[in-house]
């Protein structure tokens, strides 16, 4: 059924030139004292008709009440101004150029950004949410060379609500362990992506260390697939980390230099999901795993990182969820996550529970302007002796206890 038209993609439709644009171009043509400037920049390389360059992107900001964020000081409640709640704030060039009936090369610049504070996102990065450049074939598949997201992102990511435009960064699995709202992202690396065969798809990356003498020492790896038949979704994903980090002494050359949700000396994280559509009406289940060997801490926070002693860490995630669509414009998104920890400490195993619950009602103005309303609550149960101190939705301050609610109004716009 219809629907509001989502963020424009990497090598998506090319958004429409404006009115107001044509009627300038004709308004220089007119006026113009130095035509034959106007015909050399016709014939530039961007204006060449085999081949395009776009400027898209999506602004998300908001305000939210969080029941407590006082982290060590105590049970706080708090009123903030807050910069993408679903999606992270961005800017990309995109673009492609045919070079046969069968191969287009094609290039993505994306800059994450905060809308509250106008700096830059992923570590001060001016390109970090992705960077890339490759080779499409219709008939082999895609080749792309950058800064890129991984196999579990690419096939297991569209069935969970976190890291997507139904539910988002604050919908994110605990510290996003499994990576499902893709706060890593893979420097160095080569991905290949096969076109559709019989409804299954398949693909992997790799990330090179850089480094002389140590291939090993902050690479990574990972493979994934999916398939589809009607209704049905299904896809499953594979990756690894070794030594992933983001402290200052880390490989600054290597595959995940910086940015790392924990520093550890290997990362281990698969992922299934699937759903199945109604008319108007989708439910969702994603299961995913991350084991992490030998963890001094954990990154992907609000405030400062959480110390771990050397800690081996497994975390098991099961999200169940749904999507309606009341009208083409209306729809709300629900989901509940469960995630059972395993925390391998110098004084003993712990097993940390977290329970969180989310709903999202999204209202589209317009195809490119949306308002939205969440509400998120999360528990977390038996944390002792683990070094986490409270429950903590993703994008928001450590609460000092084991619940935390938030409540949040937003607007959305793509461009």
């Amino acid at each position: 059924m219809p629907r509001a038209r989502p963020f424009p993609p990497a090598n998506g439709d090319r958004n429409r030139r404006h009115p107001a644009h044509r009627r300038l171009s004709r308004r220089l043509g007119r006026r113009c004292r130095y035509p034959a400037l106007v015909l050399l920049a016709a014939a530039s390389p961007l204006a060449h008709a085999d081949g395009s360059v776009r400027l898209s992107g999506l602004i998300d900001a908001g305000v939210a009440y969080v029941s407590d964020a006082g982290n060590t000081a105590g049970h706080e409640s708090a009123w903030q101004a807050k910069n993408g709640d679903i999606n992270i704030s961005r800017w990309a060039l995109s673009g492609e150029e045919p070079l046969s009936p069968d191969l287009t090369a094609l290039f993505t610049l994306t800059n994450g950004f905060s809308t509250m504070a106008g700096t830059l996102a992923q570590q001060g990065r001016l390109f970090g949410f992705q960077s890339y450049l490759g080779l499409a074939s219709k008939s082999a598949g895609t080749v792309t060379l950058g800064r890129q997201f991984d196999a579990v992102v690419t096939y297991v990511e569209p069935f969970s609500l976190g890291g997507t435009g139904d539910g988002g960064t604050a919908f994110a699995h605990p510290y996003d362990n499994d990576n499902l709202d893709n706060y890593t992202r893979t420097n160095n690396s080569i991905k290949y992506a096969s076109p559709e065969l019989h409804g299954f798809t398949f693909g992997g990356t790799y990330g090179f260390s850089n480094k002389a003498g140590a291939f090993a020492d902050s690479r990574e790896y990972s493979v994934g697939g999916g398939y589809r038949y009607g209704r049905l979704r299904l896809g499953a994903g594979y990756f690894q980390f070794d030594h992933a980090s983001n402290a200052a002494s880390a490989n600054a050359d290597g595959a995940e230099p910086a940015g790392a949700p924990f520093n550890a000396d290997r990362q281990r994280t698969w992922g299934v999901g699937g759903n199945y559509q109604f008319e108007r009406f989708t439910v969702g289940l994603v299961l995913s795993e991350t084991r992490l060997d030998n963890v001094t801490s954990i990154n992907n926070v609000a405030d400062t990182a959480i110390a771990l002693p050397n800690d081996d860490v497994r975390f098991d995630n099961v999200e169940v969820n749904a999507r309606y669509y009341f009208t083409p414009r209306w729809h709300v998104s629900a989901g509940y996550t469960f995630t059972y920890g395993r925390f391998d400490t110098p004084d003993g195993v712990r097993y940390p529970k977290w329970h969180q619950v989310n709903v999202l009602n999204t209202y589209a103005l317009s195809t490119r302007t949306d308002v939205y309303a969440e509400l998120l609550y999360q528990r977390a149960n038996q944390l002792e002796g683990t070094g986490i101190q409270g429950a903590q939705i993703s994008n928001f301050s450590r609460a000092s206890g084991a619940n935390q609610l938030v409540a949040a109004l937003g607007l959305r716009h793509r461009f």
